[in-house]
């Protein structure tokens, strides 16, 4: 993570250095998984004032994480690996504390717009939620630990599962895993940014209904939580 974090650096920014704040309450540590979607049709890629917000959306999570909590960030876009190399592993501990990984992560986040127009990150031709969601999940394994999937998207499938900018298209039901059976569950997916771009509120509910619907239940998620606007 450093090396990426000095680069962004050489932008003019500055990271914040230790924070002191109380200890986390004792409790279990957690999961999150944050995906950044460097899909072109994704505002984030392009408006620095809504990478700003998520960034702080995000960044109030991470505060709130105990000790022994991972956070594991990543992009992705289209199908092609390559482009999608950004990974960075964080655990927090006594000494990298919430409030200091929330802090970088926050500035990552709303420096997206600045790294895609200079070319240090891919914006990317379509949009690969599902299968994103699948190699993150099957590469976990059993959530156990309580896991959430935060992704900074709109929400709009455009791969060989769906088209979700076509009338009428529908999400696949996909079996990850044995969706019967609870250890295979993650606690939550959320989608900040769902139905950005689209005019009609119909439209959104429709793109909401849509991932509420393939992640829980028989999916892969106990829940789903779609936001356009908080």
């Amino acid at each position: 993570m450093m090396n990426f974090l000095r680069g962004i650096c050489l932008m003019g920014m500055m990271w914040p250095l230790g924070l002191s704040a109380a200890d986390p309450v004792k409790s279990p540590a957690e999961r999150l998984v944050i995906g950044l979607d460097l899909s072109s049709s994704n505002p984030l890629v392009t408006k620095p004032l809504y990478a700003q917000k998520l960034a702080r959306r995000v960044g109030d999570h991470i505060r709130k994480l105990p000790l022994r909590s991972s956070v594991l960030i990543r992009t992705f876009g289209d199908s092609d690996g390559t482009r999608n190399t950004l990974r960075i592993d964080e655990v927090v501990s006594a000494r990298n504390r919430p409030e200091n990984i929330a802090a970088s992560v926050e500035l990552l986040i709303a420096s997206v717009p600045q790294l895609v127009s200079d070319g240090r990150l891919d914006a990317q031709p379509s949009t690969h939620i599902i299968g994103f969601i699948k190699t993150m999940h099957l590469a976990i394994g059993e959530c156990r630990t309580p896991t959430t999937f935060i992704l900074l998207s709109d929400g709009l499938e455009d791969s060989e599962y769906a088209r979700l900018r076509n009338p009428g298209a529908r999400l696949p039901f996909l079996d990850i895993r044995a969706p019967q059976d609870k250890r295979y569950k993650c606690d939550e997916l959320q989608i900040l940014g769902l139905g950005e771009g689209l005019a009609l509120q119909s439209d959104i509910d429709q793109l909401r209904d849509e991932w509420r619907n393939w992640a829980s239940g028989d999916g892969p998620f106990q829940r789903f939580s779609g936001l356009r606007d908080w």
